[in-house]
């Protein structure tokens, strides 16, 4: 009777495994460009607006390296829900009214990329505004914040462009013309209509302060920014268009002309002395007493600002 042999256990997967060949691996996928602006996009009451600055932000060029990120400031209209037409933007939705300053900073600590283009609703970018503002700002070291010049329906330049507030001239801002033709002009103020400015800048000064309400932010940030030595470029062959948003509620009038000679108390007060500042404010105080504008007067000897407390729609 033959011996039966034994199988050596585990020899014959052996083999197999040794003539079968690997599965090919799927190769990598090609990733998604890295994103390079956040829009930045203050948003309250004015949907329609809103509707066109979206469109105008999804028709722009390198759309994919743009993150739109708009806070809401506790709209009544439709523009809390606009994510629901534009699926590639993300909204931030306040309940209150709580300012430009706490909105931007809230915006500006979740935005993903390393540049932030603030902007209003009433502005519409061209096509290439953005990739242009881009260009300009990663070759010159020297410029923090780079800014389109905007124009209206009629290709008129609307009031965008100012010197820094001086105590000498209190609450009156002076604008500037800018030469239209030139390549690049540099300017003291630009507003937060359409600002492009290095996101690491606006951390290192701790963020934008909150003693500021509505007015005064974009003044301390571009102090901050020619503090520093470096640049704010107006490029006037970069334009976007600026349609003129719905007027604020006559009933929040006193509200916000407190806010402004709040804002303006506190500029004064941080960069020409604890003094100026107070005078400033003790001067609005006995103006508005003298002129019998008394909720005004109430507003500002109580140091009010628009914060989120305020019940009048603004």
């Amino acid at each position: 009777m033959p011996l039966a042999t034994k199988k050596k256990p585990g020899r014959a997967s052996e083999t197999i495994a040794a003539t079968v060949e690997p599965e090919p691996q799927p190769e990598d996928t090609e990733q998604p460009p890295a994103l390079k602006v956040t829009a930045l996009i203050f948003s309250y009451n004015n949907a329609a607006g809103l509707r066109r600055c979206l469109t105008a932000l999804d028709n722009s060029k390198d759309r994919q390296q743009i993150e739109v990120l708009v806070v809401d400031s506790g709209s009544s209209d439709e523009s809390p829900t606009m994510d629901s037409e534009f699926p590639n933007i993300t909204i931030l939705r306040l309940p209150r009214y709580f300012g430009w300053t706490k909105a931007l900073n809230i915006g500006t600590r979740t935005a993903a990329a390393e540049l932030l283009l603030c902007l209003t609703p009433e502005v519409e970018v061209m096509p290439d505004t953005i990739p242009s503002l881009l260009a300009r700002l990663e070759s010159d070291p020297e410029a923090m914040a780079v800014c389109p010049l905007l124009l209206d329906t009629n290709r008129v330049p609307p009031r965008q462009f100012f010197r820094l507030p001086v105590p000498a001239t209190g609450e009156k801002i002076e604008p500037v013309d800018i030469d239209i033709s030139a390549e690049s002009v540099a300017v003291e103020y630009a507003t937060f209509r359409a600002l492009l400015v290095r996101k690491y800048f606006v951390r290192g000064i701790n963020y934008l302060d909150e003693r500021y309400g509505d007015f005064g932010a974009d003044a301390e940030l571009c102090y901050q920014i020619r503090r520093a030595s470096r640049k704010i470029l107006a490029l006037p062959q970069v334009t976007a268009l600026f349609t003129p948003g719905p007027p604020r509620f006559a009933g929040a009038r006193a509200i916000t002309a407190a806010d402004r000679t709040h804002g303006t108390a506190v500029y004064f007060g941080k960069h020409y002395g604890f003094l100026r500042g107070l005078v400033f404010r003790l001067g609005a105080i006995v103006k508005a007493l003298v002129t019998l504008r008394l909720s005004l007067f109430m507003l500002l000897a109580s140091f009010s600002k628009i914060d989120g407390s305020q019940t009048a729609v603004l």
